[in-house]
């Protein structure tokens, strides 16, 4: 089987960027998608659910790390059990690509893996941000991709586009440079599908570590939400009241058995309506010196 890796830092848009590809997939070709999430459920796969594709979900911590054994038994299981002519692999925003890339290629996994594609999927409005922060990091990211899809491109002018794709073409000159918006691409500079990454891709001598040591409040629950409060939450959330967060997600049912997604991302609240009923409503906010008791608490009385 073919894979393709969904890479990209919290809140980049790699779950928009994987519901496109899936929308655009070859209906003949058999496709699974592999779903990280660093809190102890999971939301992304019942985002991606319904689009043509069977979806896994590995929660509670990331596959390049604390659960390295579980992705490696998990792919080989996905290989033996679904045989699907590809795997995507959307791994959380914390996980550092040499480590998983280093789990894909373990010999174990050898006889079931054809081709190995890494996208990096980054937020154009905070790119000069995160290079600031931790630039081997970034570059380490840049260096492993193929296909780097620069997110956002409406929230910045043409100046930082200019600036985004010499940046990347100072640390990568052969990947694929893709414009998008809302994970859709716009236009695109070149286009290239590699083969197994080297080691000797990635900068020598450097440690490859998380920009944050990150921490993870998450729940499910039954019942219907008061989308007002909902909104209120988020507000606070976005505004530090519960901690320094970095990425919030949720889905919610509301009034009127509609369910609704609610996303905080480069320090923004998107909304939008889910098509199909879910299950449970369910939200994870990650970041650093998180009040959870408190959290829950706001969480709970958002509940009709």
């Amino acid at each position: 089987m073919k894979i393709d890796v969904i890479n990209g830092l919290l809140g980049s848009g790699k779950t928009t960027y994987m519901l496109n590809l899936l929308e655009q997939k070859d209906p003949g070709e058999k496709t699974v998608v592999l779903v990280n999430e660093f809190g102890e459920i999971g939301i992304d796969g019942d985002i991606l659910s319904g689009h043509g594709a069977s979806v896994v979900e590995l929660p509670n911590g990331c596959i390049c790390c604390t659960l390295t054994a579980d992705l490696r038994t998990q792919v080989k299981e996905i290989a033996e059990n679904f045989e699907p002519d590809r795997l995507l692999i959307e791994p959380t925003g914390i996980a550092t690509i040499k480590n998983l890339l280093g789990i894909l290629n373990s010999l174990s996994l050898e006889k079931y893996i054809e081709d190995i594609r890494v996208t990096l999927v980054i937020d154009a409005a905070n790119l000069r941000e995160i290079v600031a922060q931790n630039r081997a990091f970034v570059e380490n990211q840049l260096k492993a991709a193929h296909v780097i899809a620069v997110n956002k491109c409406d929230r910045v002018d043409a100046g930082e586009i200019s600036w985004i794709t010499g940046f990347i073409r100072s640390i990568n000159t052969a990947a694929g440079i893709l414009l998008t918006i809302h994970g859709r691409v716009t236009s695109r500079e070149t286009t290239q599908t590699g083969d197994l990454i080297n080691e000797e891709l990635f900068l020598p001598g450097v440690s490859e570590v998380p920009l944050k040591r990150y921490e993870q409040f998450s729940t499910s629950t039954g019942g219907i939400f008061d989308l007002e409060k909902l909104r209120d939450l988020f507000r606070k959330i976005n505004h530090s009241t519960f901690g320094l967060v970095d990425r919030a997600k949720g889905v919610f049912r509301v009034a009127g058995d509609d369910w609704v997604r609610l996303d905080l991302a480069s320090r923004e609240v998107a909304e939008s309506d889910v098509k199909k009923g879910l299950v449970l409503s369910k939200i994870i906010v990650i970041g650093t010196d998180l009040r959870k008791d408190l959290l829950k608490e706001e969480f709970g009385r958002c509940q009709l």
